[in-house]
């Protein structure tokens, strides 16, 4: 039998190669031409073609899309404490158009890109931080992935940096499942569905993060299962150093200050329980706590379209536990006061005497409850009425 020529073999070889290459290629184009029709996580246009998913484990995807593609003049941007405000409550509180863009976990490099994306695509006219002393631990860069990885590629507008969602397969899998229409019940924007898998989401644009109608807040539920021992327990928030959260301060928000001198910035101080106060005062935290509020408000006092509001003395909230699912987390009612009485300008702190003054008298309340008995009468005595 005779022998097929060398040049042959090569012609055949090179033939099957390019099959192979044009059929690996024909393929990714088709995912990622699929992906862009879909667009799970709203890169490119808001959902439209097919009921939207917030999906509650990404965040950090969802996010960079609403703030590309939504119309909104005010940003409200803060960690898991304030996904239960709805963008309508805002707009009515503050004026305008709002937009959520919250997320769990939060650190304040993160919590810059964001709003950097929001700054850059929109001629904004008030930005709502609420700022956790937890997201200024660790350095100036710090990443928060314990919610998720952070994918800056979404955050900017350089295409070549799409390839990253258009070919990735999580999003393709999205993406059949959206087209396969597995929203159970689509003419309802707040239907939960599937809530304890992992790809649980909401469909509701005006509330994409909103948690709060499935949990309890009660005294009971914060108190169950809590170790008044080692309060930090169940967060495991670590040891912060005042020179690095000042740091992260001065590397990641300020620049924002000064780069959008025409946008209303306000610094929202939140009400956690004071059982958070008592476990700072526990770990050595309380004073470089309160010494870092103190160097935010020397580093802005003298910017006039920065504005400070200050709600963790309030203590008709920090200490009925009834308003709380755990010691940080407080109820969607919490989050609707705290953004209302900022934009009428209520609490706001304004000089070193007003938060001298908030400081002594949250010192005080931590006084009160430090001593084992302070403490528990505090806890048996904790259930207030609204």
């Amino acid at each position: 039998m005779k022998s097929e020529s060398a040049p042959a073999v090569y012609r055949r070889a090179r033939r099957w190669v390019s099959a192979v290459l044009l059929l690996v290629v024909s393929s990714l184009a088709a995912v990622g031409g699929f992906n862009w029709h879909v667009d799970p996580f709203q890169q490119y246009r808001l959902a439209s073609k097919y009921p939207p998913r917030f999906y509650s484990l990404h965040h950090r995807y969802v996010g960079p899309g609403l703030a590309k593609n939504a119309v909104y003049d005010t940003v409200l941007s803060g960690s898991s404490i304030m996904e239960n405000t709805r963008n309508g409550f805002i707009g009515r509180a503050c004026g305008g158009t709002a937009i959520n863009l919250s997320m769990p976990a939060m650190s304040a490099f993160e919590q810059r890109v964001m709003l950097e994306t929001a700054l850059r695509e929109r001629p904004l006219r008030r930005v709502l931080m609420v700022l956790d002393f937890n997201q200024f631990a660790g350095g100036a860069e710090e990443r928060q992935e314990i919610a998720g990885p952070f994918p800056t590629h979404l955050y900017d507008r350089n295409p070549f940096n799409d390839v990253a969602y258009l070919l990735s397969g999580d999003v393709l899998e999205k993406s059949l499942a959206i087209v396969a229409g597995d929203l159970s019940d689509s003419s309802t924007a707040l239907r939960i569905v599937r809530a304890d898998a992992k790809d649980s989401f909401t469909a509701d644009p005006d509330a994409p993060w909103f948690w709060g109608e499935r949990k309890r807040f009660a005294r009971d539920k914060v108190l169950r299962d809590l170790d008044l021992t080692r309060l930090n327990q169940r967060f495991a928030q670590p040891a912060r150093a005042l020179a690095a959260m000042q740091r992260s301060f001065t590397h990641n928000l300020a620049p924002l200050f000064a780069a959008h001198p025409t946008v209303t910035f306000d610094i929202l101080w939140p009400p956690y329980s004071i059982l958070v106060w008592l476990d700072f005062a526990r770990r050595d935290q309380l004073d470089l706590t309160l010494a870092f509020k103190r160097f935010v408000l020397d580093a802005t006092r003298e910017i006039p379209h920065v504005r400070i509001f200050d709600f963790q003395a309030e203590e008709r909230i920090t200490h009925d536990l009834d308003r709380y699912t755990d010691i940080y987390h407080f109820d969607p009612a919490v989050n609707e006061w705290m953004i209302a009485a900022a934009c009428s300008g209520t609490h706001r702190v304004s000089d070193e005497r007003e938060a001298l003054a908030a400081e002594r008298q949250l010192r005080s309340q931590v006084d009160a409850i430090r001593a084992p008995e302070g403490l528990a009468a505090f806890i048996s005595g904790a259930a207030r009425s609204r």
